[in-house]
C-alpha cells in the first residue's frame, strides 16, 4: 500500500472546511457538487459500486488496522485520494455524533436535478415519487427499499434531501445504485408524469383499494406522501389510491 501523508490536525485545512460545508445543507452540497458518505460500511458500498468519490478521510488511529489497510488499498487502486485525520478533528467535522472513523465526499450522479431524465425513458417502468417526505431517515429507507425491489428510479419532490448525511446513511449504499432526482412538488410535475404514460398510484393510509401486485405492473409511478400530512388533493384526485393493511 502506498504510504499516506501525515494526519490532518487543523480545521482550517481545505478538506476539513469542505467536509463541514457539505454537512450543512442541500444548498452547500449543490454548490460544491458533492455529498458525504460516512462510516466504513457506507464507504465499502460506494467503492463496490464504483461511485465517484473525490476524497476519503480515515481516522489516524484506525488507518493501520488490517481491515482499514484493505479499504485504503482499494480506494487508492480506484484513484481515490486517502487522507488520515486526527480522530478529534474527524469527530468535529463529520455530520454525525459517531462517524466511525471514515468520511468520504462523492460527486452527485448525473442528472440528479433533472427529474425528466428518469420520467421520459420508454417502456415498462416503476418509479417512486416521494412527495414532501420530511424525515431524512425515512427517505433513505425508501431509497434502500426501492433499490431492493427493483424500482427504476426515485424522484424526491420537496421534503428531505436524498443526498443529505442522514438519508445517505439510511440508504445503506443504495444511493449509488438507484437513479435519484430531485424536483419541486407541483401540479406540473404530476402532469409531466401522466403525459409520459404512467399510471399514478398513491399510497393512502386509509380508504384506498386493496393493494395487489398488479397495481405496480406496467408503466407506474408510486407516490408516497409526507409522514403527517400525507398526499394533497391535487395528487390524490389524479391517482388510483391503494392502502396496505397494517393489522
Amino acid at each position: 500500500m502506498t504510504s499516506l501523508s501525515a494526519p490532518l490536525t487543523s480545521a482550517r485545512h481545505p478538506l476539513a472546511r469542505q467536509a463541514r460545508l457539505l454537512g450543512r445543507g442541500p444548498g452547500e452540497r449543490r454548490a460544491e457538487g458533492l455529498f458525504l458518505v460516512e462510516g466504513p460500511r457506507a464507504v465499502d458500498a460506494a467503492l463496490e459500486a464504483g461511485a465517484p468519490l473525490v476524497w476519503l478521510m480515515v481516522s489516524a488511529d484506525r488507518a493501520g488496522r488490517e481491515e482499514s489497510r484493505a479499504r485504503i488499498a482499494r480506494a487508492l487502486r480506484q484513484g481515490v485520494p486517502v487522507q488520515p485525520v486526527r480522530r478529534s478533528l474527524l469527530e468535529r467535522i463529520a455530520p454525525s455524533a459517531s462517524p466511525q472513523g471514515w468520511l468520504a465526499a462523492c460527486r452527485f450522479p448525473e442528472g440528479e436535478g433533472e427529474p425528466m431524465r428518469l420520467i421520459r425513458p420508454a417502456g415498462e417502468r416503476l418509479l417512486l415519487l416521494c412527495w414532501e417526505v420530511q424525515d431524512p431517515g425515512n427517505l433513505g429507507s425508501i431509497v434502500r427499499s426501492a433499490a431492493a425491489f427493483g424500482a427504476d428510479g426515485l424522484v424526491a419532490a420537496g421534503g428531505a434531501d436524498p443526498f443529505g448525511p442522514r438519508a445517505v446513511r439510511a440508504a445503506a449504499g443504495a444511493v449509488h445504485r438507484l437513479p435519484i432526482a430531485r424536483a419541486e412538488p407541483s401540479a406540473e410535475l404530476i402532469g409531466a408524469i401522466l403525459e409520459s404514460g404512467y399510471r399514478l398510484v398513491a399510497a393512502a393510509a386509509h380508504g384506498g383499494e386493496p393493494a395487489d401486485p398488479e397495481a405496480l405492473r406496467g408503466r407506474t409511478a408510486l407516490v408516497l406522501g409526507a409522514e403527517t400530512a400525507g398526499l394533497p388533493p391535487e395528487v390524490l384526485d389524479r391517482a388510483r389510491a391503494v392502502t396496505i393493511p397494517t393489522t
